[in-house]
Formats: structure tokens, sequence, C-alpha cells
């Protein structure tokens, strides 16, 4: 994999009945390894497949992606530090986007920000 691929980063658990999902974790020897998988959907039978090499597993997911049909690659990680930047862009989930959590990609001054947090605290003491 290289740079320029894009995966957008999924909680544990969470449903993906248009993609294919590569979950990521550590082996018992430290290393890390992969799970592809899909869900059923129309014509397309679920299935599952465990993999040594991360690599190996992200280009088996495009691959079944492609094949399939299914729109996008997503992630799953045990652990947020087992992502190698190598492997390409893993994309923050939507939630982890809004203001209330990160404001880092956003435009807001420190006063506004400030006072997001503020009424935050606010209604959270209501």
């Amino acid at each position: 994999m290289t740079m320029s691929a894009s995966y957008r980063l999924v909680p544990i658990g969470q449903q993906s009945p248009d993609a294919v999902t590569v979950g990521v974790e550590l082996a018992e020897d430290g290393t890390r390894k992969a799970a592809v998988w899909w869900e059923s959907k129309g014509d397309i039978d679920a299935d599952e497949a465990e993999y040594g090499d991360v690599v190996e597993a992200l280009a088996a997911a495009e691959a079944a992606r492609a094949l399939h049909g299914l729109a996008e690659v997503v992630v799953v990680l045990s652990r947020p530090d087992l992502w190698d930047n190598q492997w390409g862009y893993l994309r923050l989930p939507d939630i982890a986007k809004e203001p209330i959590g990160d404001v880092r990609d956003t435009d807001l001054s420190s006063r506004e920000t400030y006072a997001l947090a503020a009424g935050i605290e606010e209604e959270r003491d209501a």
C-alpha cells in the first residue's frame, strides 16, 4: 500500500454493509496481524480471512471491494497506535471531527473555542 491509499477508521463493532473491513490487532508474538471481512449483501455472501501481514490484508480487501462492487475499505483497530502511515491515510470517523470533540481542524478562534466549551459545560450542569 502507498500513502495515496485512504481508509476510513470505524469503531469496533460497527456494521459496514457496503464496505470491506480490515481489522488490525497484535498477534501473541507482538507483531501486527489483520483480518478481512465483509457482510452479506444481496448476492454477496459474507466472508472472513486472517492475514499475518497487514499490507497483504489491505491488498486482499481492495481486491474483494473491487470484485464485489462495494463502496470502500474501512479499518478497525484494536488499539489506536497500531496503524502505520506507510499503509495509507487513515481518516477519522465523522463523529471525531465534530467541534464538540476535536476543534483542531476548524477555523474557530481561541475565544470561540472557549465559548463553545463553556456552553457545553453549562448544558451538562443544567
